[in-house]
């Protein structure tokens, strides 16, 4: 007969509530089982069904794949979780499959409680030790066990309650860990996939392979990275946490399985890719140390192998990293990794080139994105760029949607808002159909800042509050959250609605300064201040005039590299616009002075800043500084002859002397410093460093310092010799001593 469950209030997330009722429960389950009726039971019990597989089966699903068929009951995956769970109960944490030693089995009184369940209910046969006990054919588990034990039916019925508990409390443990969830994954995959199930290793990838894309269909992500370790297929495994990592941030079984991947024998590029798809997963978990952490391991593994085409992605992550904390490290990350992906597209042959291609046109979108930001003109020569490439190179549709979204806010920052929405729109589209959550969060955000701009303040609004009500139901980037504050705060100034602006903008500064995004906390500061100034206009109240100087003197003083330029001049003229005598409108503007005293040299010097805003062959690049350097000497040489004319003009001849000789110095000094230098060194220090002395003074003047282990580098001396000859460069007037101890360094005298 069906055991039935006890009557059971309406459906409760947290039900059951007590251990007791749980233990109940679990009892009709393990009775069902040994009877044969567990599937009977889940069908006559539908909320039942589904609460268990809301709370435990993901994993034995997962595993599982298409091997339980269609069993919406769940009966067969709610065994397989009994029994694992079960199994994992075995005091020595043995692995799967792991057979369970005789000792256990006779002797050992603390595994009495997990194999009378394991064997009571069905799960497992007791062996046979016919030198121990001789059982009766027809025998059940429980006789068999207690004859085994040498114990009576009340003692062996104790054992069972004892393991009934423990396996209570094990399955009401929540939540359950990542290493827990994994080891329930094994099992079941033990149990289903073990022996002669597979023909051969392309057979059984083949399977997990397809188990990984129905998983994806499932959008259960922890599941396609399960099979795709399995199979394995680690470049997969590492495009799914890229394009998950919204959902894998939230769920410890991904770390445990990244954990697992990396210890494969992965090739460099594959170690590379999933350390930055790690770092991407601490990102949206919004853990900056551990994001840095994978950043830096990434760029080790590249680093040792001297691989352009590595250090090219890694820098562009890194880049990534700093563009809230540093823009001028990120953008310098980013000019770097363009040009090291340049280079290697050069070098790449023909399998790979297309690959390096296109991360170079991913490089050239993230370096113009930065340069949209800062309203840098070189933003427009790079995306030109980026366009022509793109019909010679295979651009994925996620790095098209970046060059979508990317074309969207240059029109924007030009003023063109009709064709900025068009990028956008294309880009969300992008997004949505790739099932990128979070670059469709980041697009939303966009959309509210573009909307509020063309006075859509409705719009505006609504694209902002979509990612605040999805931010409560999951991790979001905190850039993304600060970001839509900060713009629904704008369109709410906009309406004047300035107490609401001034919350969301309050908002965006405490989340801002959480997570360390200083561009964003000066971004704050002057929103917050332009608010205050502005309610200071209608209510008169002077603490609204303080507190905008407040946020003005913080805005002021932040530091160049946590600040767009513009905004930081903005930020100190802010009360003399909003408060002081507004300017009117004019249609003209005078062109800046330089231009209009020397518009060829100052064109030429335009063309040439347009030519090294894309990244191109060191010698190019040369020419085009070659280039600037003879416009800005033409100008210095108009300017002298201008200075010269006067002179004769009013006789002053021998006023000017001294300037001209300075004048001449200067030019002098700057331009062969160097060589200068290097002679000198050649004369006085080439009895020591012989070949070396080249790089010892390039060391120094780049550095700015030279110490006794890296001068034993560079030259193969020890450190002895090493510490030597740097005393003697100190005596011959070369270098001076700075620093005691481990601290001691040696820089340039001065000239």
């Amino acid at each position: 007969m069906t055991p039935h469950l006890p009557s059971l209030p309406p459906e409760r997330p947290s039900w059951p509530t007590s251990l007791d009722t749980a233990e109940t429960l679990l009892g009709i389950a393990l009775a069902a089982h040994k009877a044969g009726t567990l599937a009977e039971l889940m069908q006559q019990r539908p909320l039942v069904s589904r609460w268990v597989a809301r709370r435990w089966l993901k994993p034995v699903l997962g595993a599982a794949g298409d091997r339980l068929g269609n069993d919406a009951s769940h009966g067969a995956a709610i065994a397989l979780l009994l029994r694992s769970a079960v199994l994992q109960l075995r005091p020595d944490q043995g692995a799967p499959g792991t057979p369970i030693e005789r000792a256990a089995w006779l002797h050992q009184t603390s595994w009495r409680p997990m194999l009378a369940l394991l064997c009571h209910f069905g799960f497992d046969n007791v062996p046979d030790f016919r030198e121990q006990y001789r059982r009766r054919a027809d025998e059940s588990a429980a006789d068999n066990l207690c004859g085994l034990w040498a114990v009576g039916p009340s003692t062996f019925y104790r054992y069972l309650d004892k393991g009934r508990r423990l396996l209570t409390e094990k399955l009401l443990s929540q939540p359950q860990s990542g290493e827990a969830r994994v080891s329930l994954r094994r099992l079941v995959h033990e149990q289903l996939c073990g022996g002669e199930t597979f023909a051969d290793d392309a057979d059984r990838a083949a399977w997990h392979q397809h188990q990984s894309a129905l998983s994806l269909a499932r959008r259960d992500s922890v599941g396609a990275l399960w099979h795709l370790l399995q199979a394995p297929d680690p470049g997969a495994f590492a495009q799914v946490i890229q394009r998950f990592r919204v959902e894998l941030a939230q769920d410890a079984e991904a770390e445990v399985l990244i954990g697992l991947c990396l210890r494969t024998g992965l090739s460099p590029r594959q170690r590379v890719d999933l350390l930055l798809a790690r770092a991407a997963l601490w990102r949206s978990s919004n853990d900056e140390e551990h994001e840095r952490q994978a950043y830096e391991q990434a760029l080790q593994v590249a680093s040792a192998q001297a691989d352009k085409f590595l250090i090219g992605v890694v820098y562009g992550a890194l880049g990534r990293f700093q563009e809230l904390r540093d823009t001028d490290r990120a953008v310098a990350y980013f000019e770097d990794g363009a040009e090291l992906l340049r280079q290697a597209s050069e070098q790449a042959d023909d399998t790979s080139r297309p690959a390096v291609l296109a991360e170079y046109l991913g490089a050239l979108v993230k370096l113009a994105w930065q340069f949209v930001l800062r309203n840098d003109p070189r933003s427009r020569a790079v995306l030109d760029k980026a366009d022509t490439l793109r019909g010679t190179a295979g651009l994925s549709e996620a790095w098209v949607a970046m060059l979508e979204q990317t074309w969207g806010e240059y029109w924007r920052r030009a003023g063109e808002l009709r064709r900025a929405l068009e990028h956008k729109h294309r880009s969300l589209n992008i997004y949505e159909r790739l099932g990128d959550r979070q670059q469709v969060l980041s697009t939303y955000n966009n959309l509210s800042d573009l909307y509020g701009e063309t006075k859509d303040y409705a719009r505006a609004l609504e694209y902002g509050q979509r990612v605040l009500t999805l931010a409560e139901k999951m991790p979001v980037d905190a850039y993304v959250v600060s970001s839509v504050h900060l713009n629904m705060g704008a369109t709410l100034f906009w309406m004047e609605d300035y107490d609401a602006a001034i919350a969301q903008y309050q908002a965006a500064l405490a989340l801002s300064r959480t997570t360390h995004q200083h561009v964003n906390v000066n971004r704050a500061h002057y929103s917050l201040a332009e608010a205050y100034y502005k309610r200071f206009q209608r209510t008169q109240d002077r603490g609204d005039e303080q507190a905008g100087d407040q946020h003005v003197a913080a805005g002021a003083a932040a530091a160049p590299s946590e600040t767009e330029a513009y905004l930081h001049e903005a930020t100190l003229a802010l009360k003399k616009d909003i408060l002081g005598a507004q300017p009117s409108a004019a249609l003209e503007r005078l062109i800046p002075e330089e231009h209009a005293a020397h518009p060829d040299e100052m064109a030429e010097v335009q063309r040439q800043r347009t030519v090294l805003a894309v990244p191109m062959p060191p010698e190019v690049q040369v020419r085009a500084h070659i280039a600037i350097a003879r416009a800005y000497l033409a100008i210095s040489t108009k300017e002298r002859e201008a200075a010269l004319a006067l002179i004769q003009k009013h006789g002053l001849d021998d006023n000017f002397d001294a300037d001209f000789a300075a004048l001449h110095s200067t030019f002098q000094r700057e331009l062969t410093r160097e060589q200068r230098l290097a002679a000198r060194w050649q004369d006085q220090a080439g009895d020591l460093l012989h070949t070396h002395c080249v790089e010892v003074l390039g060391h120094v003047l780049r550095q700015g310092a030279i110490n006794k282990s890296a001068y034993a580098e560079l030259c193969g001396v020890g450190a002895a010799t090493a510490s030597k000859h740097l005393g003697l460069l100190a005596q011959r007037g070369l270098l001076e001593q700075t620093g005691k101890g481990p601290s001691t360094r040696y820089v340039l005298m001065p000239d």
